[in-house]
Protein backbone atom coordinates (compact mmCIF):
# COMPACT_ATOMS: atom_id res chain seq x y z
CA UNK A 1 0.00 0.00 0.00
CA UNK A 2 1.27 3.47 -0.85
CA UNK A 3 2.11 5.73 2.06
CA UNK A 4 0.45 9.13 2.44
CA UNK A 5 3.81 10.72 1.69
CA UNK A 6 3.69 9.60 -1.94
CA UNK A 7 -0.08 9.37 -2.42
CA UNK A 8 -1.04 12.17 -4.79
CA UNK A 9 -4.68 12.51 -3.79
CA UNK A 10 -6.76 13.39 -0.74
CA UNK A 11 -10.34 12.66 0.19
CA UNK A 12 -12.62 15.70 0.38
CA UNK A 13 -15.91 14.95 2.14
CA UNK A 14 -17.47 18.20 0.89
CA UNK A 15 -16.68 17.41 -2.74
CA UNK A 16 -17.99 13.86 -2.28
CA UNK A 17 -21.25 14.98 -0.65
CA UNK A 18 -22.11 17.74 -3.14
CA UNK A 19 -23.20 15.53 -6.09
CA UNK A 20 -24.98 13.14 -3.71
CA UNK A 21 -27.09 15.99 -2.33
CA UNK A 22 -27.77 17.28 -5.83
CA UNK A 23 -28.94 13.89 -7.10
CA UNK A 24 -31.35 13.44 -4.20
CA UNK A 25 -33.05 16.74 -5.12
CA UNK A 26 -34.01 15.33 -8.52
CA UNK A 27 -37.33 13.60 -9.19
CA UNK A 28 -38.05 10.06 -10.33
CA UNK A 29 -39.19 10.02 -13.95
CA UNK A 30 -41.08 6.72 -14.30
CA UNK A 31 -42.76 3.99 -12.30
CA UNK A 32 -44.58 4.11 -8.99
CA UNK A 33 -42.10 6.51 -7.36
CA UNK A 34 -42.56 9.01 -10.21
CA UNK A 35 -46.36 8.71 -9.89
CA UNK A 36 -46.04 9.63 -6.21
CA UNK A 37 -43.81 12.59 -7.03
CA UNK A 38 -40.91 11.19 -5.02
CA UNK A 39 -37.27 12.23 -5.34
CA UNK A 40 -34.31 10.01 -6.01
CA UNK A 41 -32.79 8.28 -2.99
CA UNK A 42 -29.30 6.89 -3.38
CA UNK A 43 -28.67 3.42 -2.01
CA UNK A 44 -25.42 3.06 -0.01
CA UNK A 45 -23.60 1.46 -2.95
CA UNK A 46 -24.67 4.38 -5.17
CA UNK A 47 -23.40 6.86 -2.60
CA UNK A 48 -20.09 4.99 -2.68
CA UNK A 49 -19.56 5.22 -6.42
CA UNK A 50 -20.67 8.87 -6.53
CA UNK A 51 -18.43 9.86 -3.63
CA UNK A 52 -15.51 7.91 -5.05
CA UNK A 53 -15.78 9.64 -8.42
CA UNK A 54 -16.04 13.18 -7.06
CA UNK A 55 -14.40 13.01 -3.63
CA UNK A 56 -10.74 12.43 -4.51
CA UNK A 57 -9.04 15.64 -5.74
CA UNK A 58 -5.37 15.86 -6.57
CA UNK A 59 -3.24 17.45 -3.89
CA UNK A 60 -1.32 19.46 -6.45
CA UNK A 61 -4.16 21.46 -8.03
CA UNK A 62 -7.46 20.31 -6.51
CA UNK A 63 -8.81 18.82 -9.72
CA UNK A 64 -10.51 15.44 -9.62
CA UNK A 65 -8.44 12.28 -9.71
CA UNK A 66 -10.75 10.16 -11.83
CA UNK A 67 -11.14 11.16 -15.48
CA UNK A 68 -12.57 7.87 -16.66
CA UNK A 69 -14.94 5.35 -15.10
CA UNK A 70 -16.27 2.01 -16.27
CA UNK A 71 -19.18 0.68 -14.26
CA UNK A 72 -20.75 -2.71 -14.93
CA UNK A 73 -24.21 -3.17 -13.46
CA UNK A 74 -26.93 -5.62 -14.45
CA UNK A 75 -30.17 -4.30 -15.91
CA UNK A 76 -32.77 -2.53 -13.76
CA UNK A 77 -30.28 -1.50 -11.08
CA UNK A 78 -30.84 2.19 -11.78
CA UNK A 79 -27.72 2.92 -13.80
CA UNK A 80 -29.44 5.04 -16.49
CA UNK A 81 -31.21 7.28 -13.96
CA UNK A 82 -28.00 7.67 -11.97
CA UNK A 83 -25.98 8.49 -15.11
CA UNK A 84 -28.63 11.01 -16.17
CA UNK A 85 -28.33 12.74 -12.80
CA UNK A 86 -24.53 12.77 -13.08
CA UNK A 87 -24.87 14.39 -16.50
CA UNK A 88 -27.12 17.12 -15.09
CA UNK A 89 -24.66 17.73 -12.28
CA UNK A 90 -21.74 18.05 -14.70
CA UNK A 91 -23.81 20.46 -16.82
CA UNK A 92 -25.11 22.74 -14.08
CA UNK A 93 -23.05 22.37 -10.88
CA UNK A 94 -19.46 21.58 -11.82
CA UNK A 95 -18.44 25.16 -12.55
CA UNK A 96 -17.34 24.44 -16.12
CA UNK A 97 -17.96 27.32 -18.54
CA UNK A 98 -19.33 26.15 -21.88
CA UNK A 99 -19.64 22.58 -20.65
CA UNK A 100 -20.51 19.99 -23.28
CA UNK A 101 -22.24 16.90 -21.93
CA UNK A 102 -23.09 14.03 -24.24
CA UNK A 103 -25.19 10.91 -23.85
CA UNK A 104 -23.58 8.59 -26.36
CA UNK A 105 -24.62 5.18 -27.60
CA UNK A 106 -24.51 2.94 -30.66
CA UNK A 107 -28.17 3.67 -31.51
CA UNK A 108 -30.50 6.64 -31.10
CA UNK A 109 -32.83 4.63 -28.88
CA UNK A 110 -30.01 3.74 -26.49
CA UNK A 111 -28.64 7.29 -26.40
CA UNK A 112 -32.06 8.49 -25.26
CA UNK A 113 -32.12 5.95 -22.43
CA UNK A 114 -29.89 8.35 -20.48
CA UNK A 115 -30.83 11.67 -22.09
CA UNK A 116 -34.60 11.18 -21.72
CA UNK A 117 -34.58 10.85 -17.91
CA UNK A 118 -32.11 13.76 -17.69
CA UNK A 119 -34.47 15.93 -19.74
CA UNK A 120 -37.47 14.88 -17.64
CA UNK A 121 -35.59 15.55 -14.40
CA UNK A 122 -34.77 19.05 -15.63
CA UNK A 123 -38.33 19.59 -16.82
CA UNK A 124 -39.69 18.62 -13.41
CA UNK A 125 -37.17 20.81 -11.56
CA UNK A 126 -38.22 24.41 -12.32
CA UNK A 127 -36.19 25.76 -9.39
CA UNK A 128 -33.02 24.24 -10.83
CA UNK A 129 -33.79 25.58 -14.30
CA UNK A 130 -34.47 29.05 -12.91
CA UNK A 131 -31.34 29.09 -10.74
CA UNK A 132 -28.90 28.21 -13.52
CA UNK A 133 -30.78 29.56 -16.56
CA UNK A 134 -31.46 26.14 -18.03
CA UNK A 135 -33.68 25.79 -21.07
CA UNK A 136 -35.23 22.39 -21.70
CA UNK A 137 -35.62 21.81 -25.44
CA UNK A 138 -36.96 18.81 -27.33
CA UNK A 139 -33.54 17.31 -28.05
CA UNK A 140 -31.08 19.18 -25.84
CA UNK A 141 -30.61 21.10 -22.61
CA UNK A 142 -29.05 24.54 -22.95
CA UNK A 143 -27.68 27.13 -20.51
CA UNK A 144 -27.70 30.46 -22.31
CA UNK A 145 -25.57 32.20 -19.68
CA UNK A 146 -22.42 30.21 -20.43
CA UNK A 147 -23.42 28.26 -23.55
CA UNK A 148 -23.31 24.88 -21.83
CA UNK A 149 -25.34 22.08 -23.36
CA UNK A 150 -26.39 18.45 -22.85
CA UNK A 151 -27.51 16.38 -25.83
CA UNK A 152 -27.63 12.81 -27.17
CA UNK A 153 -24.92 11.52 -29.49
CA UNK A 154 -25.37 8.56 -31.80
CA UNK A 155 -22.91 6.31 -33.62
CA UNK A 156 -19.55 7.60 -34.83
CA UNK A 157 -19.09 11.26 -33.79
CA UNK A 158 -17.09 13.71 -35.83
CA UNK A 159 -14.14 15.67 -34.53
CA UNK A 160 -14.70 19.10 -33.05
CA UNK A 161 -16.45 18.25 -29.79
CA UNK A 162 -14.90 19.29 -26.49
CA UNK A 163 -16.72 17.18 -23.92
CA UNK A 164 -16.69 18.03 -20.25
CA UNK A 165 -18.64 14.83 -19.62
CA UNK A 166 -19.37 11.90 -21.93
CA UNK A 167 -21.89 9.28 -20.80
CA UNK A 168 -21.47 6.10 -22.84
CA UNK A 169 -24.37 3.69 -22.38
CA UNK A 170 -24.26 -0.06 -23.08
CA UNK A 171 -20.72 0.00 -24.41
CA UNK A 172 -20.88 -3.75 -25.10
CA UNK A 173 -23.02 -2.92 -28.17
CA UNK A 174 -20.24 -0.86 -29.77
CA UNK A 175 -18.35 -2.62 -32.53
CA UNK A 176 -15.42 -0.16 -32.37
CA UNK A 177 -13.98 2.32 -29.90
CA UNK A 178 -14.59 5.27 -32.25
CA UNK A 179 -16.97 7.11 -29.93
CA UNK A 180 -14.90 6.64 -26.78
CA UNK A 181 -11.69 7.54 -28.60
CA UNK A 182 -13.19 10.70 -30.14
CA UNK A 183 -14.64 11.82 -26.82
CA UNK A 184 -11.35 11.20 -24.98
CA UNK A 185 -9.23 13.11 -27.49
CA UNK A 186 -11.72 16.00 -27.35
CA UNK A 187 -11.35 16.32 -23.57
CA UNK A 188 -7.81 17.67 -23.77
CA UNK A 189 -8.86 21.30 -23.20
CA UNK A 190 -10.97 20.50 -20.11
CA UNK A 191 -9.52 20.77 -16.61
CA UNK A 192 -11.40 17.87 -15.01
CA UNK A 193 -13.51 16.02 -17.57
CA UNK A 194 -15.29 12.74 -16.95
CA UNK A 195 -15.73 9.81 -19.30
CA UNK A 196 -18.43 7.66 -17.69
CA UNK A 197 -19.08 4.27 -19.27
CA UNK A 198 -22.04 2.28 -17.96
CA UNK A 199 -22.87 -1.12 -19.37
CA UNK A 200 -23.90 -4.68 -18.80
CA UNK A 201 -21.82 -7.59 -20.02
CA UNK A 202 -22.35 -8.91 -23.54
CA UNK A 203 -21.38 -11.57 -26.05
CA UNK A 204 -18.83 -9.70 -28.16
CA UNK A 205 -15.57 -10.72 -26.53
CA UNK A 206 -13.66 -9.35 -29.51
CA UNK A 207 -15.14 -5.87 -29.05
CA UNK A 208 -13.79 -2.75 -27.32
CA UNK A 209 -15.94 -3.15 -24.20
CA UNK A 210 -14.58 -6.56 -23.29
CA UNK A 211 -11.06 -5.27 -23.92
CA UNK A 212 -11.68 -2.34 -21.58
CA UNK A 213 -13.18 -4.62 -18.92
CA UNK A 214 -10.14 -6.91 -19.16
CA UNK A 215 -7.77 -3.97 -18.72
CA UNK A 216 -9.82 -2.66 -15.80
CA UNK A 217 -9.67 -6.05 -14.09
CA UNK A 218 -5.91 -6.11 -14.48
CA UNK A 219 -5.79 -2.69 -12.86
CA UNK A 220 -8.02 -3.83 -9.97
CA UNK A 221 -5.82 -6.90 -9.50
CA UNK A 222 -2.77 -4.68 -9.19
CA UNK A 223 -1.13 -5.97 -12.37
CA UNK A 224 -1.25 -2.58 -14.11
CA UNK A 225 -1.50 0.97 -12.79
CA UNK A 226 -4.03 3.54 -14.01
CA UNK A 227 -4.68 6.06 -11.21
CA UNK A 228 -7.20 8.07 -13.24
CA UNK A 229 -9.46 5.08 -13.97
CA UNK A 230 -12.31 4.16 -11.64
CA UNK A 231 -13.72 0.66 -12.17
CA UNK A 232 -16.70 -0.88 -10.40
CA UNK A 233 -18.08 -4.21 -11.56
CA UNK A 234 -21.08 -6.05 -10.15
CA UNK A 235 -21.65 -9.63 -11.25
CA UNK A 236 -20.91 -13.23 -10.41
CA UNK A 237 -17.42 -14.69 -10.09
CA UNK A 238 -16.11 -16.94 -12.82
CA UNK A 239 -13.66 -19.81 -12.28
CA UNK A 240 -10.11 -18.99 -11.20
CA UNK A 241 -7.19 -21.19 -12.11
CA UNK A 242 -7.22 -24.71 -13.52
CA UNK A 243 -9.24 -27.61 -12.07
CA UNK A 244 -6.05 -29.51 -11.33
CA UNK A 245 -4.59 -26.61 -9.33
CA UNK A 246 -4.64 -26.75 -5.55
CA UNK A 247 -6.12 -23.25 -5.24
CA UNK A 248 -8.68 -23.71 -8.02
CA UNK A 249 -11.98 -21.89 -7.47
CA UNK A 250 -14.90 -23.06 -9.61
CA UNK A 251 -16.76 -19.75 -9.50
CA UNK A 252 -20.42 -19.04 -8.87
CA UNK A 253 -23.19 -21.27 -10.17
CA UNK A 254 -25.47 -19.02 -12.22
CA UNK A 255 -28.43 -21.35 -11.64
CA UNK A 256 -28.41 -20.75 -7.86
CA UNK A 257 -30.82 -18.13 -6.42
CA UNK A 258 -28.13 -16.62 -4.16
CA UNK A 259 -26.17 -15.39 -7.20
CA UNK A 260 -29.01 -12.97 -7.99
CA UNK A 261 -28.48 -10.92 -4.86
CA UNK A 262 -24.71 -10.96 -5.32
CA UNK A 263 -24.84 -9.61 -8.87
CA UNK A 264 -27.66 -7.08 -8.38
CA UNK A 265 -26.79 -4.37 -5.84
CA UNK A 266 -30.30 -2.90 -6.03
CA UNK A 267 -31.94 -6.28 -5.39
CA UNK A 268 -35.51 -5.75 -4.17
CA UNK A 269 -35.13 -1.97 -4.53
CA UNK A 270 -35.34 -1.06 -8.21
CA UNK A 271 -35.29 -4.66 -9.44
CA UNK A 272 -37.65 -7.13 -7.79
CA UNK A 273 -36.30 -10.41 -6.50
CA UNK A 274 -39.37 -12.31 -7.73
CA UNK A 275 -38.78 -11.00 -11.24
CA UNK A 276 -35.15 -12.15 -11.21
CA UNK A 277 -36.08 -15.59 -9.88
CA UNK A 278 -38.64 -15.95 -12.67
CA UNK A 279 -36.08 -14.93 -15.29
CA UNK A 280 -33.58 -17.39 -13.83
CA UNK A 281 -36.05 -20.29 -13.99
CA UNK A 282 -36.82 -19.49 -17.63
CA UNK A 283 -33.11 -19.37 -18.48
CA UNK A 284 -32.45 -22.74 -16.81
CA UNK A 285 -35.25 -24.39 -18.77
CA UNK A 286 -34.70 -22.63 -22.09
CA UNK A 287 -31.22 -22.61 -23.60
CA UNK A 288 -32.05 -19.69 -25.90
CA UNK A 289 -32.78 -17.47 -22.90
CA UNK A 290 -29.72 -18.44 -20.90
CA UNK A 291 -27.20 -16.14 -22.60
CA UNK A 292 -29.41 -13.05 -22.34
CA UNK A 293 -30.14 -13.76 -18.69
CA UNK A 294 -26.50 -14.30 -17.77
CA UNK A 295 -25.28 -11.15 -19.53
CA UNK A 296 -28.12 -8.80 -18.56
CA UNK A 297 -28.90 -9.94 -15.01
CA UNK A 298 -25.66 -11.54 -13.81
CA UNK A 299 -23.12 -9.50 -15.82
CA UNK A 300 -21.40 -12.62 -17.09
CA UNK A 301 -19.67 -12.47 -20.47
CA UNK A 302 -20.76 -15.24 -22.81
CA UNK A 303 -19.32 -16.37 -26.12
CA UNK A 304 -22.58 -16.57 -28.08
CA UNK A 305 -25.90 -14.74 -27.93
CA UNK A 306 -27.89 -17.92 -28.57
CA UNK A 307 -26.99 -21.25 -26.99
CA UNK A 308 -27.01 -24.42 -29.09
CA UNK A 309 -28.24 -26.58 -26.22
CA UNK A 310 -29.09 -26.30 -22.52
CA UNK A 311 -25.71 -26.26 -20.78
CA UNK A 312 -27.27 -26.68 -17.32
CA UNK A 313 -28.86 -29.99 -18.34
CA UNK A 314 -25.65 -31.03 -20.07
CA UNK A 315 -23.66 -30.45 -16.88
CA UNK A 316 -26.23 -32.42 -14.89
CA UNK A 317 -25.37 -35.49 -16.98
CA UNK A 318 -21.80 -35.47 -15.72
CA UNK A 319 -20.29 -37.95 -13.31
CA UNK A 320 -17.93 -36.06 -10.96
CA UNK A 321 -16.24 -39.30 -9.92
CA UNK A 322 -15.24 -40.25 -13.46
CA UNK A 323 -11.56 -39.77 -14.41
CA UNK A 324 -9.61 -40.26 -17.63
CA UNK A 325 -7.57 -42.94 -15.84
CA UNK A 326 -10.74 -45.07 -15.72
CA UNK A 327 -10.41 -45.50 -19.49
CA UNK A 328 -6.79 -46.62 -19.46
CA UNK A 329 -6.20 -49.62 -21.71
CA UNK A 330 -9.25 -49.07 -23.86
CA UNK A 331 -8.71 -49.49 -27.61
CA UNK A 332 -8.14 -46.46 -29.80
CA UNK A 333 -10.40 -45.26 -32.59
CA UNK A 334 -11.98 -48.07 -34.56
CA UNK A 335 -12.62 -50.47 -31.70
CA UNK A 336 -15.71 -52.56 -32.29
CA UNK A 337 -18.47 -54.12 -30.26
CA UNK A 338 -17.34 -56.86 -27.90
CA UNK A 339 -13.97 -55.27 -27.19
CA UNK A 340 -13.03 -53.46 -24.00
CA UNK A 341 -14.42 -50.16 -25.30
CA UNK A 342 -16.29 -49.08 -28.40
CA UNK A 343 -14.35 -46.08 -29.65
CA UNK A 344 -12.58 -42.93 -28.59
CA UNK A 345 -12.44 -39.65 -30.48
CA UNK A 346 -11.39 -36.09 -29.86
CA UNK A 347 -11.89 -32.54 -31.01
CA UNK A 348 -10.12 -29.19 -30.80
CA UNK A 349 -11.77 -25.76 -31.09
CA UNK A 350 -9.44 -23.01 -32.29
CA UNK A 351 -10.31 -19.68 -30.68
CA UNK A 352 -9.85 -16.32 -32.37
CA UNK A 353 -11.21 -14.18 -29.54
CA UNK A 354 -9.17 -14.95 -26.44
CA UNK A 355 -6.42 -17.38 -27.40
CA UNK A 356 -7.74 -20.38 -25.47
CA UNK A 357 -7.78 -23.73 -27.30
CA UNK A 358 -10.21 -26.16 -25.66
CA UNK A 359 -9.71 -29.88 -26.21
CA UNK A 360 -12.43 -32.52 -25.85
CA UNK A 361 -12.04 -36.30 -25.69
CA UNK A 362 -15.00 -38.67 -25.91
CA UNK A 363 -15.10 -42.36 -25.00
CA UNK A 364 -18.10 -44.62 -25.43
CA UNK A 365 -17.73 -47.57 -23.03
CA UNK A 366 -18.81 -51.07 -23.93
CA UNK A 367 -22.58 -51.48 -23.90
CA UNK A 368 -23.34 -47.98 -25.17
CA UNK A 369 -25.28 -47.42 -28.38
CA UNK A 370 -22.95 -47.28 -31.37
CA UNK A 371 -24.64 -44.21 -32.85
CA UNK A 372 -22.50 -41.05 -32.98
Amino acid sequence: MLSTAVFLYRFCAKAAAKPCRFIELLPHTKGEWAAKGERLILSPWQVFKTAALFGWPRKSDGYRRFRKAIILEPRKNGKSAWAAAIGLYMLTMDGEHGAEVYSGAATEKQAWEVFRPARLMALKSPQLASAVGLTVNASNLHMLGNESRFEPLIGKPGDGSSPHCALIDEYHEHETDDMVSTMETGMGAREQPLMLIITTAGANVAGPCYQMVTEARRMLDGITDDPELFALMYGIDGPHGKPEDEDYQPGDDWTKPETLRKANPNFDVSVKGEFLLSQQRDAINNARKASAFRTKHLNEWVFAKDAYFNIAKWMACGDPDLRMEDFAGMPHDGARSGEQGRHRCGGVALSKADGRVPRVRQVLPAGEDDRA
